[in-house]
Order: structure tokens, then C-alpha cells, then sequence
């Protein structure tokens, strides 16, 4: 290729990717969402565990690729939209819970019983508390403090403390 098409060619790329990112996320938000996937208890446990290996390492390797200063949208909020779109399509409920009493958004404590007893088993160094209640799995996951560029918001913690954790909710099938 010569100069001249290089010089056209990058723009229009551009272009052609912006106009595919668009109608993709036009045609995700039109997309209606699925029934609720119910799953049997084996199932969702290895959902659970599945899910939360691919979140928290999400939101470790995207803070550290793209959070350098505190005016930086942190990989929490990222992921927290990537929750409600996953629950949009029927998949299991997730929502970030804080463990330390004092959280940063006041939507991230515990919502009920669960939660609390939740909160204080990983206080005490459980890595992960579950109970199967109402037809459903409910589990909280640690998600520790585990980087210092975390420290941006996380002023009072240090690396290793059980800053938070990831509350799951699955729907079981009854078998």
C-alpha cells in the first residue's frame, strides 16, 4: 500500500469500528432479556466459583491496566455494570458487599440477615459462606485489598485486608 491509502484507510477503520461498536450495543440493548437460568446445586456452585474467578480478575487486571489516578472510573463500577447486564440476560445476581462497616458507596453494605453473617464469617478469614435459602444459592466471596494503586479510595485499608466481597444469588431448578 502506498502512503495515500494508508492515510484513508486508518480513518475509515476507525469509522467502520465505531459504527459496529454502535450497532452492537444497539442490538444488545435490544436484545430482550432471558428467562432466569435456574441451575441444580452442583451446577450453580461451579457457576458461582466460575463467575467470581472471571470478576475478580477482571477488575484486578483492569485497575491495574487502566486505574492510575482517582479521577479514573474505578473497575469496580465497570464491573458492577457488567452485574446488572448479566442479571438483565437471566444469569445469577451479583452485587459487590462491603466487609469493613464504613463502605465507600452506602448501596455496598449488607442488604439482610444473610449478608451480615455473610460479612462476619470473612472477617473471621472465611473465604467463602454460603447457604441454600428460598429455592435459591446464596454465596459471598472475599475480595481482599490487593493491590496499593487500590489505596487511591481504599485510604484506610492495606493490602490483604478483607475489604469487600461479591454476594451471589442463584436460582436452583429443585433437582
Amino acid at each position: 500500500m502506498d502512503r495515500r491509502t494508508l492515510t484513508l484507510a486508518a480513518p475509515c477503520t476507525l469509522a467502520l469500528g465505531l459504527v459496529g461498536m454502535l450497532v452492537l450495543r444497539a442490538w444488545a440493548a435490544e436484545d430482550p432479556p432471558v428467562p432466569t437460568v435456574k441451575m441444580s446445586l452442583g451446577q450453580a456452585r461451579r457457576s458461582v466459583s466460575m463467575l467470581n474467578d472471571l470478576y475478580l480478575n477482571a477488575v484486578v487486571l483492569t485497575h491495574g491496566t487502566y486505574v492510575k489516578d482517582a479521577k479514573t472510573v474505578p473497575s469496580t463500577a465497570v464491573a458492577r455494570r457488567v452485574f446488572e447486564a448479566m442479571e438483565k440476560k437471566g444469569w445469577p445476581q451479583t452485587r459487590w458487599l462491603s466487609t469493613t462497616g464504613q463502605p465507600l458507596n452506602p448501596a455496598n453494605g449488607p442488604k439482610d440477615a444473610f449478608e451480615r453473617e455473610a460479612v462476619a464469617a470473612l472477617k473471621k478469614g472465611q473465604a467463602r459462606f454460603e447457604r441454600v435459602e428460598g429455592g435459591q444459592l446464596r454465596v459471598v466471596t472475599l475480595a481482599p485489598l490487593v493491590e496499593t494503586s487500590c489505596q487511591m479510595c481504599h485510604t484506610r485499608d492495606q493490602v490483604g485486608d478483607p475489604i469487600g466481597g461479591l454476594s451471589y444469588t442463584v436460582q436452583l431448578n429443585g433437582k
